[in-house]
């Protein structure tokens, strides 16, 4: 049985230098990914825009990470113990998200050579009328850590890339090894030098040790097609 991982790096156009590096990682090690823009920054920053439209959608491909990422700051003392962001732009009503999404959509067309398919809301924080707005304007599939009630497909996540040496990694994803989908969470701007240093080391584990094929969200759906395994994995209960 062919299992399958996926690499969601979220927060595009926050930091294009970074970006640029872990995509670099990601092709250079023969692997595929999915990067989530924010809208905001692509009539913003025009080296992102012409390296986006030029970057090989083979390996790469983007999907919507919202407009503005809105949020506001809040205190997690458990696990970070410093200010954080809790992002609320899909957690209000249908009005104002979709209002965010038609913005994405309208900068996505002007700036853009490829319509996304996919939504990754911003701290992957959502509720129901946030899918609404999302099959309103065309996505077809969601990263989320939890399913849809309806109509909308989605990615299931797994697990944030946080350790600093693979040995590490090799530990927190055995807890995970068996699952068919495997998908990995990063936050490029955030990596330090030695998460960045391992990357290739992860990429080589999944490949040659577990055996996982890499693919993108796109690739995904496809597939759901003809695996019954698959799309009772990512299907809503109402298409089930």
């Amino acid at each position: 049985m062919v299992k399958y991982v996926i690499f969601k790096d979220d927060d595009a156009g926050k930091d294009f230098n970074n970006l640029k590096k872990w995509i670099n990682i990601i092709i250079k090690n023969d692997a595929k990914a999915a990067i989530g823009l924010i809208g905001k920054f692509i009539s913003k920053d025009t080296d992102l825009v012409k390296y986006l439209n030029k970057i090989d959608d083979k390996k790469i491909e983007i999907f919507c990470h919202g407009y503005s990422h809105a949020g506001f700051p809040f205190l997690v003392m458990k696990y970070w113990r410093k200010n954080r962001i809790f992002p609320t732009e899909f957690n209000r009503n249908f009005k104002k998200h979709n209002e965010s999404l038609k913005k994405y959509r309208l900068a996505e067309s002007k700036y853009l050579k490829k319509k996304s398919i996919t939504f990754g809301p911003a701290g992957n924080i959502w509720n129901e009328t946030a899918v609404d707005a999302v099959l309103q304007n065309d996505f077809k599939i969601m990263f989320s850590w939890e399913k849809a009630s309806h109509n909308l497909f989605t990615i299931p996540l797994c697990d944030n890339f946080r350790r600093e040496n693979i040995d590490e990694f090799i530990k927190v994803y055995s807890e995970k090894k068996d699952k068919l989908i495997y998908v990995l969470q990063f936050h490029h701007a955030t990596l330090t030098d030695k998460q960045y240093k391992i990357l290739p080391d992860v990429i080589s584990y999944l490949i040659n040790e577990e055996k996982r094929v890499f693919i993108k969200p796109s690739e995904l759906l496809s597939i759901s097609k003809k695996d019954k395994k698959i799309f009772k994995l990512i299907a809503p209960e109402n298409l089930m």
